[in-house]
This record gives structure tokens, C-alpha cells and sequence, in this order.
């Protein structure tokens, strides 16, 4: 019997690049909430591992849900005198490369449902630890609530600080940001932002002050060099929003607006002036839908 289970979208309500580590990857001081839209995930068991997708170029072994499945039953298999295998289909609604984490949600749900289904048991700190090699915004889905982050992103606190409740506005311009390639821009382009060491930069010398505001994102202008579209798309988000700010390393954007009308008015313009190829209004949600044994129906 199948089951449906929700891979729910984030937004970064903060994002500051602290450190770029010898190794090339970059520490973060960042901070993730939910938001009431996301791809849907249709499981059943099976005898072997099978990933599909609405979006058919997401198919099979590319996709990162059977990467992170695969792995994870190869890890566990010896304990088992079964196969590890699970049939999954994705509904996708959240567009790629839009700095909403939709291929790292759809992992972390398939990861929660399979170490469930298999019998597996591992605990939340566990599934961190396996997950973060794949990808650094799977852990936020993991953590299964609000959070604060640092390190590459495993490093994870509850958000302690008041999550806004307006309706907000989710818009998408088309054309997706890779994040490999804005971070690789920051690098080059974004020195000055970090403290200078050995003619690098290196650390951020504010990453523990506490100054980070809601909004902030040191990768913004780095997306908006790669991704044109979006500097016209945040720019009228901002106009006509109380605050609006780019997710993660792009291109989506955020906007709170204090009523559905506003909200709509909003995504009016959006979409009579082609800034946006996607939308969505609704709200933050502090919590991941899949909290329990029970949600996942085992």
C-alpha cells in the first residue's frame, strides 16, 4: 500500500558566507523555516529501489532521493536479510535551482520514511550525520523544526528569535542559480566582505555578533549577476512588500505582506509584467510535517 508524504519548501530567513574553508566548501551562520507549499512524495515498498519523478528528466540514479536511499540501504544491508528497497514517486511543485531546497526536502522525506519502513531506527542525529555529505539543506529537513545553522549546515539549534506571521509571497523568475556557481562567484567577486588572511579572505570577523537582520543575504548579489531576471523581480517584490528578500543562493525571493490582499496584489503585478514564472502565498510553518512514526504511518 502506498502512502503520500509531504516534502515541504524552506526559506532562509538569514544567510552570512563566515568562512571558506581550504577545502573549498564554506561555513555558514544561516537560519531555516518551512513554508506551506512543497513537492509531495508517493511511497510504497518494493523489492527494489525505484525513483521517478513528474519532472521525467529527474528520473532514476541522477535524482538525489535515490542517491541518498541507495546509499543509506547499502549502509544498512548487512543487517538485513531483505532487500532495501522502495518505490517512490515525486509530485514536483517546487521549481530547481530556486534556493527553496525542493531535491534536498524530497531526500529528507524519502530518508525519514525508508530508515521507518526499513526498520533501521536511526535517530534524528544520526540521519544528520548520514544525510549532509549529499547536500547541505538536507539536514534543515531532518531537524524537523525551525532552525539556526552553521558549520556547512549541520550545526543545527532551534530559531530562538520571533518568526514572522504575515502571509508570504514566494516568487520564482524562470531561470534558476546554481549554487556552486554563486558561491564560486561570491568568492571571486566578494572579498571584502570577509577579514583578510594571507591575502584571502577567509572569516568573517561579525559572524558571531548577532547582526545578521532578516533578510540578509551575503549571496544575493552574486545570484543576481548570474540570474538578470532576478534584480527586477526583487526590486518590485520590495516595492510593493514590507520586507522582501532572496532563499538560500537563489533565485526564488520572499515577501511578507500584511494582508491576502496585499499578497495578491503582489503576485497580480507579478505575473501581468512576466517577472515571475511562479508563485505562491501562504505562510511560514515552524514545524515538518513528518514528526513521528505515526506521521509516516508505520
Amino acid at each position: 500500500m502506498s502512502h503520500k508524504y509531504a516534502a515541504p519548501a524552506k526559506v532562509n530567513l538569514h544567510l552570512a558566507v563566515t568562512r571558506t574553508r581550504e577545502d573549498g566548501y564554506h561555513e555558514l551562520d544561516t537560519s531555516f523555516v518551512y513554508v506551506d507549499v512543497g513537492d509531495t512524495l508517493t511511497i510504497k515498498s518494493a523489492d527494489d529501489l525505484h525513483v521517478r519523478c513528474s519532472d521525467e528528466s529527474l528520473d532514476g540514479e541522477q535524482n538525489l532521493v535515490y542517491q541518498v536511499l541507495k546509499a543509506f540501504g547499502q549502509k544498512f544491508q548487512t543487517k538485513f536479510q531483505f532487500n532495501l528497497g522502495l518505490d517512490v514517486f515525486i509530485e514536483k511543485k517546487l521549481p530547481s535551482q530556486a534556493g527553496l531546497g525542493g531535491g534536498s526536502s524530497d531526500a529528507a522525506t524519502a530518508l525519514m520514511v525508508a530508515n521507518v519502513l526499513w526498520g533501521i531506527d536511526c535517530s534524528k542525529e544520526e540521519l544528520i550525520a548520514f544525510a549532509t555529505p549529499f547536500g547541505a539543506d538536507i539536514p534543515c529537513f531532518l531537524f524537523g523544526q525551525a532552525s539556526m545553522a552553521k558549520g556547512v549546515g549541520e550545526n543545527l539549534l532551534p530559531y530562538t528569535e520571533e518568526i514572522p506571521t504575515q502571509f508570504v509571497v514566494l516568487a520564482w523568475p524562470g531561470v534558476g542559480v546554481s549554487t556552486a556557481k554563486a558561491f564560486a562567484h561570491f568568492d571571486e567577486n566578494k572579498f571584502h566582505a570577509l577579514t583578510d588572511e594571507k591575502a584571502a579572505a577567509k572569516v568573517r570577523a561579525r559572524s558571531d555578533d548577532g547582526s545578521f537582520e532578516l533578510g540578509f543575504n551575503d549571496l544575493e548579489q552574486s545570484a543576481i549577476s548570474l540570474c538578470s531576471p532576478l534584480a527586477m523581480l526583487l526590486q518590485s517584490m520590495r516595492e510593493k512588500s514590507d520586507r522582501a528578500w532572496m532563499s538560500g543562493s537563489g533565485s526564488a525571493c520572499v515577501a511578507l505582506c500584511d494582508s491576502s490582499k496585499q499578497a495578491e496584489e503582489l503576485v497580480g503585478f507579478l505575473q501581468e509584467e512576466a517577472l515571475a514564472a511562479w508563485v505562491h502565498i501562504g505562510h511560514f510553518v515552524l514545524k515538518h510535517p513528518l514528526q513521528s512514526k505515526n506521521d509516516i504511518g508505520a
